[in-house]
């Protein structure tokens, strides 16, 4: 059945008022372009984030800061945050919270992590050259994280906040 078949059926059952009717026609009538159909469709993303991975933390006490987000949300302790082993990783089930203690800048948030598919050494390199084509300012640089085995890229946004893309899986 038409979409005007239908509206007159709705409207002689009762299901519909005459002013309701008049207004469901009118959009009919309305051209593509004035309703958003005939827009171009949005460019496809650089890459597809799935959702945030993981944050990164300035804290004054690692243990403090450990305590409280157990007792929160009860994290676990992870590996070490970093190669010299002063930081830790808070686990969620889905992601963590990264904590460094650096007490003179505590308070900061370091940086944050977007999950994406899958990333290795050469497809993040090929995607730090993707980004930079697109997005210049951005200084995407690719990285290897020899404390976890992890391939990411690193970027900055237009406010100098530090972003980082890891594959989902990864740490």
């Amino acid at each position: 059945m038409e979409p005007v078949d239908t509206l007159f059926e709705q409207y002689d059952r009762g299901r519909m008022t005459r002013r309701s009717l008049v207004q469901a026609l009118a959009i009919l009538a309305l051209p593509n372009k004035i309703l958003g159909q005939g827009a171009p469709a949005a460019s496809a993303p650089i890459v597809r984030g799935l959702g945030v991975n993981h944050v990164g933390l300035l804290v004054s006490d690692v243990e403090r800061s450990y305590a409280f987000y157990h007792q929160l949300f009860g994290v676990t302790k992870g590996w070490p945050a970093t190669n010299t082993g002063k930081g830790i990783h808070l686990d969620f089930p889905n992601g963590y919270i990264s904590v460094d203690p650096v007490p003179a800048r505590k308070g900061l948030i370091t940086h944050f992590s977007v999950a994406i598919d899958s990333i290795d050494q050469h497809s993040s390199e090929r995607l730090a050259d993707k980004i930079n084509s697109a997005l210049p300012a951005a200084h995407a640089k690719a990285a290897f994280q020899a404390n976890d085995g992890v391939s990411t890229v690193n970027l900055l946004d237009p406010d100098g906040f530090h972003v980082q893309i890891s594959p989902k899986s990864g740490r």
